[in-house]
């Protein structure tokens, strides 16, 4: 079994056979859609993304999180979103008052710090960074906050990726595809996990059954399983 810690379940409609998926939402739609989901390898999030908090009401989406098993993907983006950096960190602080000790989803592009000491502020427990980017030095403060970080498949070409992957603590380093993403022209998928494993056994010098197995143990502490 392998484990995507962060996908867009809803956009693929495709069964994967030996992959473990955490379905992230982001918007009402889509959390309505993840929310039917019947597999008992999915877990379904519900969010509204920071691309979207100025185009959904917050509460529509609160109420779903009593059926959610977590939430995500919600954070802030200060490079892409459109929406008023206030607006985002109203959404983003309301989502963590109502996470019902639930493992939050975070995305934080250009706004690494910010989310973390939010994340810290309202008490989270269990946190994953997707996609992590951000200063390599603030990987210590999210091990010593109990957080994880997701690395994808990105890691094969993407050098600031790759330099946190060779410098992530490796208990706190999970796998994903952001499956349903397109980037650079190729869609994302689960089964790109496995050139994740392979590039993590290379630079942690480990068998790629190692890798997997240390990835399962990661991905079960970040989703309380």
């Amino acid at each position: 079994m392998l484990y995507d810690a962060h996908c867009h379940y809803s956009l693929l409609k495709k069964k994967y056979e030996g992959y473990f998926i955490a379905a992230v939402s982001m918007d009402y739609n889509s959390s309505v859609e993840t929310l039917s989901l019947n597999d008992k390898n999915i877990l379904k999030g519900v969010a509204i993304h920071p691309w979207n908090v100025h185009k959904e009401k917050i509460e529509s989406v609160l109420p779903l999180i009593n059926k959610a098993d977590f939430i995500g993907e919600i954070g802030l983006d200060y490079k892409y979103s459109e929406a008023p950096k206030e607006l985002q960190i109203r959404y983003f602080e309301e989502f963590l008052k109502n996470s019902q000790d639930k493992t939050v989803n975070v995305h934080a592009v250009n706004s690494w710090s910010d989310v973390l000491n939010l994340l810290i502020k309202h008490d989270i427990k269990r946190a994953i960074f997707h996609w992590y980017s951000g200063p390599k030095e603030l990987l210590r403060d999210i091990e010593g906050a109990g957080y994880f970080i997701t690395i994808n498949p990105s890691v094969t070409f993407q050098e600031k990726h790759k330099i946190i992957a060779e410098n992530a603590p490796s208990n706190i380093v999970l796998t994903e595809s952001d499956g349903g993403y397109v980037y650079k022209g190729k869609l994302l998928e689960p089964t790109d996990i496995p050139s994740t494993i392979k590039f993590l056994s290379k630079i942690w010098n480990e068998d790629e059954r190692q890798v997997e197995k240390k990835i399962e143990i990661n991905f079960r502490k970040a989703f309380n399983l």
